[in-house]
């Protein structure tokens, strides 16, 4: 039997604001302040699905989002890996996602874990979680508790408030039929509480994701797909 290897990946970056880089692997860096973000990894949902709920599905998943995690650190070499929630797919995943977290620690001077709403206790008691993580001028939550944590961080302070949870992705189409969905960086200003709201795309390869809509003022949409980001026209 052949056995399985990750190609090496192609990836583009596009400067999307505030000294911030997307890079196409679905992640956010800023260079001035030394952090990587990343949201939603989901990691172990094969095992997971399997273990909890009887699905059977392809055991590559955990693999190949390490191995897009790991080159992403080699690449940037960040201070901080800030990891914006549902770092695990649940409660069968949990060991397997331990194990993650100390191969990662290897590999950057700080991990900063943001709770989800898939995170499951275990995990959190063993891995000092933080309900949000707050930087110069920028508030990273996971968004399950997107008002909650608003306010608790000073409200109408400016900043931008990175999120995760949403899943966000934009979809084309040939218009004779042909569908395209792929992940998404959503930018939006929320006017009353003068802060801008970024929603990152899900880290996983499971995640489908969905089109986002919201009452907000848009900013920007890109796209993430192998090698490229696009910008959604407005």
């Amino acid at each position: 039997m052949a056995e399985f290897s990750i190609p090496p990946a192609r990836f583009a970056t596009a400067a999307v604001g505030n000294g911030c880089l997307l890079d196409s692997r679905r992640a956010l860096y800023h260079e001035g302040q030394g952090w990587l973000a990343v949201a939603d990894m989901h990691f172990g949902y094969e095992l997971n699905r399997a273990r909890e709920h009887g699905a059977l599905l392809p055991q590559w998943g955990m693999e190949a989002t390490e191995q897009r995690l790991v080159d992403l650190l080699c690449h940037y070499q960040p201070q901080t890996l800030v990891m914006v929630g549902d770092i695990m797919d649940g409660g069968g995943s949990v060991r397997e996602t331990m194990r993650l977290l100390g191969r990662l620690r290897k590999h950057v001077a700080r991990l900063v874990c943001v709770e989800g709403n898939h995170d499951r206790a275990v995990l959190k008691r063993n891995e000092q979680f933080v309900p949000w993580h707050c930087g110069d001028g920028f508030v990273f939550q996971h968004g399950h508790r997107f008002a909650a944590v608003l306010n608790a961080t000073g409200g109408g302070a400016p900043a931008v408030h990175i999120t995760g949870h949403e899943h966000p992705a934009l979809q084309f189409g040939d218009g004779a039929g042909l569908r395209l969905k792929l992940p998404a960086l959503v930018q939006d200003r929320i006017i009353s509480a003068n802060v801008e709201h970024w929603i990152l795309p899900a880290f996983s390869p499971w995640a489908g994701g969905a089109v986002y809509h919201s009452r907000n003022e848009r900013l920007a949409t890109w796209a993430c797909s192998e090698g490229r980001v696009l910008k959604a026209p407005p």
